[in-house]
């Protein structure tokens, strides 16, 4: 992940904006989980930060299938996401 930041720095590329989550399912299976999304992400892209003008945005509608894992310190994290194409 931190070299795939420093290539888009390189490249004077930047995220802006946020997406909106839109959790449809959770399957807790001990510390192992999956989470299905339809996230909303028209208001998040990348932006040329030397012009700041936006090169992409995301998807009004997008599944998402995010695989979560609980550590021992009780936290859970993504351990992978995959986009599941245009649509919900």
């Amino acid at each position: 992940m931190l070299d795939r930041i420093e290539q888009m720095h390189a490249k004077h590329l930047a995220s802006y904006g946020t997406s909106v989550v839109h959790v449809s399912n959770v399957r807790v299976d001990g510390a192992n989980a999956i989470l299905r999304d339809c996230q909303d992400s028209s208001n998040a892209g990348l932006m040329n930060t030397v012009t700041h003008k936006k090169v992409n945005r995301g998807l009004k509608e997008e599944g998402i299938k995010a695989y979560l894992s609980k550590g021992g310190d009780g936290v859970w994290r993504v351990t992978k996401m995959v986009s599941l194409g245009k649509g919900c």
